[in-house]
């Protein structure tokens, strides 16, 4: 891929193609695979697992819709060190205001003579004339400067599901029922949805200390000073099972330019 159609690609992604919300994205997968849509092989796109999705229209007036903001919102703020507020008058008036645009979904499949589906924007891509480094500037240059972005302060969040004031559980109770609803899922309540949770953060924890520790241990063997490949290990292992498999390392494949070896 040339230089061009990498930054023609970010720009795409980043300003021309990006969806708005979560609910343009339903509209862009409804919009392609509508209800009935039957692929190339002769079957129902929505069948077996897949389950078609069906559009939310924002209520203001209802009490999840308006969670999902306030817990969304509130996270935000947390990112840019922006004063949290939880005046849900305040934010219901303020969400009022906001003028969203209407979301266009593009076509990416259309119908040949054959009746075969094809993608457009490999077509596309196909008839992107090469440009000359000058374009590239142009789309570089309208990236903010620096000095334009050194206020910005960014803090990360750290999650915390037993703590009930940092929005954190507020944002994964009101995301977990709005998806419930878009794909017809059987809804569950707050409680069941913090164990879940909970219990997805200590095997995560678990599995990247076992996996860091082992690391450790191959690089002490570098620090020692250890030449040969037999001293070092691979390893293969399932905490849930609990499986652990020790090996040796393969060597690398050796490569030849001119009359030199040399490995990767």
């Amino acid at each position: 891929m040339k230089k061009n159609e990498i930054v023609e690609n970010v720009k795409r992604i980043l300003v021309k193609h990006r969806p708005g919300n979560f609910t343009d994205c339903i509209k862009w997968l409804l919009h392609n695979f509508p209800r009935g849509r039957v692929i190339d092989n002769g079957k129902f796109f929505w069948s077996g697992n897949r389950r078609c999705p069906h559009l939310l229209k924002f209520d203001i007036n209802n009490k999840l819709h308006l969670d999902f903001i306030i817990a969304a919102s509130n996270l935000f703020a947390h990112m840019y060190n922006i004063p949290q507020t939880c005046d849900r008058q305040f934010i219901a008036q303020e969400v009022v205001k906001v003028q969203v645009p209407e979301f266009k979904p593009k076509d990416i499949f259309t119908a040949d003579n054959n009746s075969n589906q094809c993608r457009v924007d490999d077509q596309q891509r196909m008839n992107v004339q090469e440009k000359n480094n000058s374009s590239i500037e142009q789309l570089l240059n309208r990236l903010p400067k620096l000095d334009e972005i050194v206020d910005i302060k960014i803090q990360p969040h750290e999650l915390k599901t037993d703590d009930d004031t940092n929005f954190h559980m507020d944002y994964i109770v009101a995301t977990t029922l709005l998806r419930t609803e878009n794909y017809e899922i059987q809804i569950t309540d707050r409680s069941q949805i913090k164990r879940i949770a909970e219990n997805i953060i200590p095997a995560i924890v678990t599995t990247t200390a076992m996996v860091t520790s082992l690391v450790c241990l191959e690089v002490y063997k570098l620090i020692q000073g250890h030449k040969k490949i037999e001293s070092y290990r691979n390893v293969c292992l399932n905490l849930t099972l609990p499986f652990f498999a020790f090996f040796e390392s393969v060597p690398p494949k050796c490569q030849k330019y001119l009359d030199k070896e040399f490995t990767l």
